[in-house]
């Protein structure tokens, strides 16, 4: 009889101020349930809007509103469900999610007379399928065997890079690089980017605030997340703060946040 294999995870996630502010504006979480059959995996970083007021609040919400509903409504309703019938089911649920956490945030700036916002990125494992959702210019990545983008980041910049006006080096010192095209609760209208794929055995999945990214190669990302290297969630939270020290010592100003989810096998 062939042996059934399983995918489990293991993650962990770290959040710093950076060297230059003296509030964390980013925040971030991750998640993980076995219910009725399936393994489902939430991870979520938002990174508050900077130039406008309030980042933090609408940032550390946004994780509070999805937090609830992964203790209190994702696990409903799932049981009997197929893999693609499951994943439709989230991708549902999630947009509705973001829509309401938009309209609470938009809502609560106009009662206070103020323009806020967050990016928002999320990643829903169920099993072995994936799906991301983008707001903003935080980003999702796979490792599997090369490091993969998953997310577009819907910025000034990388708009430019896309129409061919701008190149990669110079969007790294562009005085745009932070103008983003749109975030969780800076206007009514909110169109939300979807992805999806399979999950591998051994990807690493991780997701961070643009902090993270402006002083590292592609490289060195990929060798800093190597999956022999985190086995466990200590090895993994240890790589994680090794990483924001290295982009602290190099200059970052922003607030740095990372959240890495590894896939295994589980053969039983």
């Amino acid at each position: 009889m062939k042996e059934k294999k399983n995918l489990q995870f293991i993650s962990e996630m770290y959040s710093d101020a950076g060297a230059w502010r003296r509030m964390n504006q980013d925040a971030c979480c991750v998640r993980i349930m076995k219910i009725g059959g399936h393994s489902i995996v939430l991870a979520a970083v938002c990174d508050g809007a900077g130039g406008l007021q309030e980042g933090d609040y609408a940032s550390k919400s946004t994780i509070q509103f999805f937090n609830h509903w992964f203790d209190y409504t994702a696990g409903k309703n799932i049981q009997g469900k197929g893999q693609n019938e499951l994943m439709q089911y989230f991708k549902k649920e999630i947009e509705q999610c973001i829509q309401k956490q938009n309209r609470l945030i938009y809502e609560y700036a106009q009662d206070k007379g103020i323009r806020t916002g967050t990016t928002l990125t999320l990643l829903l494992i169920a099993d072995g399928k994936y799906m991301t959702a983008q707001v903003g210019d935080s980003r999702a990545y796979r490792i599997s065997r090369e490091l993969q983008q998953l997310t577009e980041d819907q910025s000034v910049v990388a708009r430019e890079i896309k129409a061919g006006r701008l190149s990669e080096k110079e969007a790294k010192h562009d005085r745009r690089r932070n103008v983003i095209l749109q975030c969780m609760g800076a206007s009514e209208n909110l169109q939300t980017v979807y992805e999806s794929g399979n999950v591998g055995r051994e990807d690493i999945f991780f997701l961070c605030s643009d902090g993270f990214v402006h002083e590292l190669e592609e490289a060195e990302i990929k060798e800093l997340f190597r999956p022999t290297s985190l086995a466990d969630r200590a090895s993994i939270k240890k790589r994680l703060m090794d990483a924001v020290s290295l982009v602290r010592k190099r200059g970052e100003k922003d607030n740095i946040t990372i959240v890495l989810v590894k896939a295994y096998e589980n053969c039983g």
